[in-house]
């Protein structure tokens, strides 16, 4: 399926289900009527070399109407997204050029790091390849990676708080219009919003998981450690001890979370530890949301540098078993 088969799909859907949101949905400029900010070819200019697909892309619509008010909302094109526009990405990319997130603390090296990344790699702030199309009015959006690689043109989430930390969303802006209007269709979830109309709007709403009775008996899981887990007081820890480096760790929580959930949107790891010892034992519990829900993640000093163990939580804990097979 092409882009323009699989929007093509999706519109003729809404006009069949949300026509309010159809409707609010601006055709693509004559090349007449543009003015030069909003011709395609001056917004790459200002911004960076684009895929033929998100060229395409921009050639179907001018963005998305907003609503006049709550008595005539015309909701949302994509999960609680809206479509943006030309004049809309050039602003947001200029905004998000003039106000980078901060990497002091990921060392003098790391921008040279990610002059070597290909698209889909975390860069811990925005970058000129990055080209908003939908975003949420509170910071946020989603994004085309043009930078090249395997992955070039992939969709991506971008969080105000969070930069690009996540892996690519879906591998093209085919795929993430396909999956959108699967979800629509069905009436099934996407990032836990699930889609209604009301009035002929379509809206995406966020679905609490079902509740379940707590499972009698349950076996926790076994986790097997080479090492016995130690605590430690922060309060008696100082920055004159030798100390492992938080941020180092924070990235292969983020990194771990992204491996056992592929596609998933995996938000920024936290921890109430400011300092931790580098001693072999020492453990620490992050917070990860993943797709919008909570996970545990519990990390275990080595003591060999800044590597640790990093364990998801399982339902029901685990039981810790050392210098023992399971």
């Amino acid at each position: 399926m092409t882009l323009a088969d699989a929007w093509n799909a999706y519109m003729s859907l809404l006009h069949d289900r949300a026509p309010a949101t159809a409707a609010s949905i601006r055709p693509p400029r004559a090349i007449a009527d543009r003015t030069a900010i909003a011709d395609r070819t001056a917004a790459e200019a200002a911004t960076t070399p684009w895929t033929a697909e998100l060229r395409e892309f921009f050639a179907l619509h001018d963005g998305q109407n907003d609503s006049n008010g709550p008595d005539d909302y015309v909701g949302t094109v994509f999960p609680d997204l809206t479509l943006m526009s030309l004049e809309e990405v050039l602003y947001k990319h200029k905004l998000c050029r003039e106000n980078l997130h901060p990497i002091d603390d990921l060392g003098d090296d790391w921008p040279e790091v990610v002059r070597t990344q290909s698209a889909g790699e975390t860069a811990e702030m925005f970058l000129d390849f990055y080209v908003p199309f939908a975003e949420d009015g509170a910071g946020d959006f989603f994004y085309v990676d043009t930078r090249p690689g395997d992955l070039q043109g992939c969709v991506r989430y971008f969080a105000a708080e969070a930069a690009d930390q996540g892996q690519a969303a879906y591998d093209s802006l085919t795929d993430y219009l396909t999956a959108v209007r699967v979800a629509v269709e069905k009436g099934s979830d996407l990032y836990g919003l699930v889609p209604t109309v009301r009035d002929g709007a379509l809206i995406w709403e966020f679905q609490l998981p079902e509740r379940h009775d707590p499972v009698p008996n349950l076996v926790n899981a076994v986790l097997n450690l080479p090492f016995t887990p130690i605590d430690f007081l922060p309060s008696q820890v100082s920055d004159a001890d030798d100390l492992i480096d938080l941020n180092v760790v924070k990235r292969k929580v983020m990194d771990t979370a992204r491996s056992m959930h592929p596609g998933a949107i995996v938000d920024d790891a936290q921890t109430v530890y400011q300092r931790v010892p580098r001693q072999r034992g020492a453990n620490m519990n992050w917070w990860v949301r993943i797709n919008g829900a909570e996970a545990v993640y519990t990390t275990f000093v080595t003591g060999d540098a800044d590597e640790v163990i990093v364990v998801e939580t399982p339902l029901g804990g685990y039981e810790i078993v050392i210098g023992e097979q399971q």
